[in-house]
């Protein structure tokens, strides 16, 4: 029966919920001992000549659930022994309420938070065996059954009371199995759930830092191509004018031959630099990188969506750093609203400002629930590498959904790099 199955082992309750559980404990025992006042009260029935003795196993009864999740199957033995003896000596209080529901609790309680399956699966049985081998000898005693007599009714009157109190008992017994098995199996589902939440977390959190440092190696490949040109052209010019310049021969000379050693110094060591962040990139071609010229190649009128570039301002010049990095952010803004925002419409704006240059771009979809690295076509890391790009620039920036529908990103960023 796959409904038993018990293949997962429930932690143990935590330190909060024993304390919890004592408390409820010392509350159950005043509550049965005041139940037991009140039946005796109800019934007309006078303490019996064991004096005050049932109030002490009452109370004993329900102080004992204060341990039913640390010590589940000591309880249920417990508890059951209590029942057997409060019945036969004190017969006519078995009948209470609350010792009855004691009994079921304890019942519920080991299915519930039982650890060991055997130890469980071989206590219910025992207490399963002595509970209906004592209800069955029960019959047995005189005044035990109505007797045989009122003919006429479908059954006789000593069978029906068999009958009719056994189903009572296996609904009782086997209620709080099931009961407490669901509870077991309910834990199970919410253990499993969270486990798989938190690998997912691990998953996320392990593909951001990836995203993060994958982007980070590309910002790298991209400055040592800007930075490397430059220097590369300080070094030829610096090797020309040693060669020309006749005044001060000996001291321009000194000096033009350390900017070319420096500059191929720093250039190879950029080289090796790089090389290390980029291994395994197989990619040996380098093509002259893009500009916020290229910002206009994002079009794509016909498209789904349609991306339109409008350019304001009057066209100046702006640091190749800063040129390369707005242009990849607009590239990898156009790709996530054409991949992820279902948009029908991208509109990137390049503005050419009296002292920064900025470049905006909205979309008509359906924003973003979440920020997590998302992957674009060219090898980006969306919105995490776009971060990365602002924070390397020392940029001004918005990234987030509008307030009418869209997603927006607005960097605005020096002209020159700071």
């Amino acid at each position: 029966m796959t409904w038993l199955t018990r293949d997962w082992q429930r932690p143990l309750p935590t330190a909060r919920l024993l304390r919890n559980d004592l408390v409820l404990g010392a509350v159950l025992a005043l509550l049965a001992v005041a139940s037991l006042a009140v039946f005796r009260s109800a019934a007309g029935v006078a303490a019996p000549e064991h004096g005050n003795e049932s109030y002490l196993w009452f109370a004993l009864a329900g102080a004992l659930l204060g341990l039913r999740r640390r010590l589940p199957l000591a309880v249920l033995l417990l508890e059951s022994v209590i029942f057997v003896v409060i019945g036969e000596r004190f017969a006519d209080l078995a009948v209470v309420f609350t010792i009855q529901m004691v009994l079921f609790a304890a019942l519920y309680a080991a299915w519930a938070w039982s650890r060991t399956p055997k130890a469980l699966y071989v206590t219910t049985a025992v207490v399963l065996v002595g509970m209906f081998g004592w209800l069955a000898w029960s019959f047995t005693r005189p005044g035990m059954l109505p007797g045989d007599g009122d003919a006429g009714f479908l059954l006789p009157r000593d069978t029906a009371a068999i009958i009719y109190t056994l189903a009572i008992n296996v609904v009782y017994f086997f209620g709080a199995i099931a009961w407490g098995q669901a509870a077991w199996m309910s834990a199970r589902r919410r253990a499993l759930l969270e486990a798989q939440f938190e690998r997912e977390r691990g998953h996320q959190a392990v593909e951001r830092r990836q995203a993060v440092q994958a982007e980070r190696v590309r910002i790298a490949r991209d400055l040592h191509d800007v930075v490397a040109h430059h220097v590369s052209s300080i070094g030829i010019q610096a090797t020309g004018a040693r060669r020309i310049l006749d005044r001060d021969p000996a001291r321009a000379a000194d000096a033009l031959a350390t900017i070319e050693a420096s500059s191929r110094q720093a250039v190879a060591q950029m080289h090796q630099l790089v090389g290390l962040l980029r291994e395994g990139d197989e990619d040996a071609t380098r093509e002259p990188q893009p500009g916020l010229c290229e910002v206009l190649s994002l079009a794509d009128p016909h498209g789904r969506p349609r991306v339109e570039v409008e350019v304001v301002g009057e066209r100046t010049d702006v640091d190749a750093t800063v040129s390369l990095n707005l242009f990849r952010i607009a590239q990898e803004a156009v790709t996530n609203a054409r991949r992820h925002a279902q948009a029908t419409r991208v509109l990137v704006t390049l503005r050419y400002l009296d002292d920064a240059v900025e470049v905006e771009i909205v979309d008509d979809g359906h924003g973003s629930p979440e920020d997590p690295p998302v992957r674009s076509d060219d090898g980006g890391f969306g919105l995490a590498g776009i971060r990365e790009r602002v924070a390397m620039l020392g940029a001004h920036h918005e990234i987030g959904n509008r307030p009418n529908g869209g997603f927006r990103v607005r960097v605005r960023a020096p002209r020159a790099a700071g």
